[in-house]
């Protein structure tokens, strides 16, 4: 059997799913390398929980050397485990600013082992010497891991060979979230959303997330007050904390929405936020959108956002227009209003629309499927 030895920045929460089952596999065995970051506000995996507490052997703390609190620069005992360690294959994070992975991949290289770069590759839009380094550093793998198509399709005009990039996707806990999906009852559940809003038959769009500034969260309250203006009233929830928030109130009140949107505010119990998404006819992030567009999903709520896929995340590829989402110009309000406004005029089929974002997800978008791709990788000589 093949030993892997998989070094990350840290262990996050979302990647649980994942982890679990990797560690479980018997296609291979993998050895998980990692370090903290107190500064930045991503959940952790709990390692004292099954699977995790009976295969502790396989899960080694690292020291990380962060620049500013968010440029990983080093990592501590990654280059003396390649140099001496025994193992077939290394996987790296493929960020570039950490000088231990150039290092520890070149002597692994050496050493003959297989390295793999797991990493969003190319974005489509680095000037000229930043995309040469990038390409000179991805250069130092055997294979390459990335989130999409799209940027296999730009490593491959970059110069890599097709068959050394991989698409192997992203996912978050999809087995908790498709057992929440399969118990949702909405005549019993106990979550009055009636409250939030004061005509609770207005369609409802929602918000799940950070509240950060990249999300651009106000546009979605200036494209409400133009539907308002056009006739066109919608309620909005928004699902979540951050440094936002404050702003987002004042501006509810001064566009006087304060009957339209509700501030929900943190959640961490999943049954209610699969309730509360699965209510909404669109999922709405107007900056990039990330693995918020799969959680909708999960619960068969369609997404929109911009369509300006160099300043995207790898995630949006599971929007197709129409199907199971919608895209509008980035940065464009009145682009956001008319998007939503068409979105709820079609009168799409809500039914189908539902299954198409089901479908995606399962079939693509989860732990099961990535453990496939990864295994036939692995094993492939």
């Amino acid at each position: 059997m093949k030993k892997i030895l998989f070094f990350t920045n840290i262990a996050p929460h979302y990647r649980k799913n994942l982890w679990e089952k990797l560690i479980e596999t018997s296609n291979f065995e993998m050895v998980f390398y990692f370090g903290k970051n107190k500064n930045i506000n991503i959940k952790e995996i709990d390692f004292t929980k099954e699977p995790f507490k009976q295969h502790s052997i396989k899960l080694v703390g690292i020291k990380n050397f962060w620049f500013k609190n968010r440029i990983l620069i080093w990592q501590q005992g990654v280059i003396k485990n390649c140099l001496s360690g025994q193992y077939d294959v290394a996987i790296f994070l493929g960020e570039l600013t950490n000088v231990s992975t150039w290092i520890a991949s070149i002597v692994s290289r050496l050493r003959g082992k297989r390295v793999i770069f797991w990493t969003h590759g190319l974005y489509g839009n680095e000037e000229f010497l930043k995309k040469k380094i990038r390409i000179l550093f991805y250069s130092l793998s055997n294979d390459i891991f990335v989130y999409e198509k799209r940027a296999k399709k730009l490593l491959i005009e970059a110069g890599f060979n097709e068959n050394q990039v991989h698409s192997i996707y992203n996912s978050l806990d999809y087995d908790t979230h498709l057992k929440v999906r399969n118990k949702l009852n909405f005549e019993n559940f106990q979550v009055d959303t009636s409250s939030f809003f004061e005509n609770d038959s207005n369609p409802l769009l929602i918000f799940v997330g950070r509240l950060t500034k990249v999300k651009k969260i106000e546009q979605i309250l200036e494209a409400i007050k133009i539907l308002n203006e056009d006739g066109l009233q919608v309620n909005f929830l928004i699902i979540g904390d951050g440094p936002q928030k404050s702003f987002l109130k004042n501006l509810i009140g001064d566009f006087f929405l304060n009957n339209q949107v509700y501030l929900y505010g943190s959640c961490y119990n999943e049954s209610i936020l699969g309730y509360l998404i699965s209510k909404a006819v669109l999922c709405i992030s107007p900056g990039n959108v990330g693995l918020t567009a799969i959680h909708s999903m999960t619960y068969g709520t369609p997404v929109c956002t911009h369509s300006n896929l160099c300043t995207q995340m790898p995630e949006v590829e599971s929007i197709i227009d129409g199907i199971t989402g919608c895209f509008f110009q980035e940065n464009d309000v009145q682009g956001l209003a008319h998007t939503i406004k068409k979105w709820l005029n079609n009168k799409l089929d809500s039914n189908l629309i539902k299954q198409n974002c089901y479908t995606i997800v399962d079939n693509t978008y989860n732990p099961e499927n990535q453990l496939h791709i990864m295994s036939k990788i692995l094993n492939d000589e």
